[in-house]
């Protein structure tokens, strides 16, 4: 029987002993500016950010879960941290929850990510949309917009989008948020817009963008170019062109990738900042049965094929190691929560917890981590110890 994870190097060096003083003095420290809107209050702010956040690194999804967390690990959290406190009650996390305003917890997020070696330059960061179908309806929507390493799989910006607003709405707020210089900026046709294509030069990063039929004329340009490549089998000095096939669960994928940029052709280059115009023309095969489709890409950055091939397809990690992370693993979809602010900072919880994880045990998967903080508080301890001890 193979070993479990727990055995390896990483787990050792998470549930070590730790610097206790340093921990309890740089956890105070960290939150010492959180703006409170309770006016009277038995446990401090930070404390009720450590618990929830402690409950979400260990399993828990629900507000309830983490009251229950709050009262079996009591004693645990009083020891670590020095207090004598009663255990968190259910009525107090939720309405800590409610009140805060979300700023307060994304300047939190953004002094972490500070305190950390990311350089976004050259990284593809990924921005997608995902509504929280448990706490939406006709009527209120909650709709979250997120920028996200795909790289690294840490989120590094979330906002909500405007209620009767579509999710384009968030990218100027997004792109405040974090210094994005020198950084490729991956988009779907949805933000097609010469407008939004201007923030994200304005912000000193490149883009790639989706080209649909939202945009008329250049779509139909970028179709009728390559159409006439593919009658002459892409022979053109023009032109770079590269092929993928992937293999794998019962299907085989083929992928041909073309890029030019020799754009003098195109009337749109200059309004929209354009040097790339990219094809991918795919095949998938499936138990004898085809499927084609020819998809077209913008782009403000030059590159190989080769290059504009991973790009894209990486955009897709936001889907696979973000969005179904947090339905499957969190069970997001299934939140019910959504009084005041509630619904914005769970999602913003559940994001840091996934940040720590990734940042800090990345080659554990996010399932296996929580289970192992939950049944060894010294590996929880051990995530608290890596993101606090040091980074204050």
């Amino acid at each position: 029987m193979p070993k479990r994870k727990t055995a390896n190097k990483e787990y050792q060096d998470l549930t070590k002993d730790i610097d206790v003083v340093a921990l309890q003095k740089n956890i105070r420290l960290f939150f010492l500016q959180f703006p409170d809107p309770r006016k009277r209050w038995i446990y401090p702010p930070w404390y009720l950010i450590l618990v929830i956040l402690c409950g979400y690194l260990s399993g828990c999804n629900t507000i309830s879960d983490i009251a229950h967390f709050a009262e079996v690990r009591n004693t645990w959290l009083n020891t670590l941290l020095g207090l004598e406190f009663k255990a968190v009650s259910y009525d107090t996390i939720w309405w800590f929850l409610v009140r805060v305003k979300p700023k307060a917890f994304k300047d939190l997020i953004s002094r972490w990510l500070q305190a950390l070696p990311v350089n976004l330059k050259d990284q593809l960061l990924a921005v997608d949309g995902k509504r929280l179908r448990g706490v939406s309806d006709n009527e209120h929507i909650t709709h979250l917009v997120e920028l996200f390493v795909t790289g690294s799989r840490i989120v590094i910006a979330q906002e909500r989008v405007p209620d009767k607003s579509c999710e384009r709405a968030a990218l100027p707020e997004l792109l405040k948020t974090v210094d994005v210089r020198g950084a490729i900026i991956s988009m779907d046709a949805h933000y097609a817009y010469v407008q939004d294509l201007r923030l994200v030069l304005g912000a000193g990063a490149d883009y790639i963008v989706g080209i649909k039929g939202n945009q008329g004329n250049l779509e139909a340009e970028a179709k009728n170019y390559f159409d006439q490549a593919y009658l002459i089998q892409y022979e053109s000095p023009e032109l770079q062109c590269h092929t993928t096939i992937d293999k794998g669960h019962g299907r085989i994928e083929t992928r041909h990738i073309c890029v030019t940029q020799e754009l003098e052709w195109l009337s749109q280059r200059e309004l929209w900042g354009l040097k790339s115009l990219i094809e991918v023309r795919s095949e998938r095969v499936t138990n004898d049965k085809s499927e084609k489709g020819v998809l077209y890409y913008g782009s403000s950055r030059t590159g190989t094929p080769e290059q504009f091939a991973n790009w894209i397809r990486s955009h897709w990690d936001i889907e696979n190691g973000l969005h179904y992370v947090a339905d499957v693993v969190f069970e997001e979809d299934a939140s019910l929560a959504n009084t005041g602010h509630t619904a914005e900072n769970m999602g913003l919880f559940r994001r840091l917890a996934m940040n720590i994880i990734k940042t800090v045990d990345p080659k554990r998967g996010l399932a296996d981590a929580r289970r192992n903080a939950a049944f060894e508080p010294n590996y929880l301890r051990g995530l608290l110890s890596s993101l606090f001890v040091g980074k204050c």
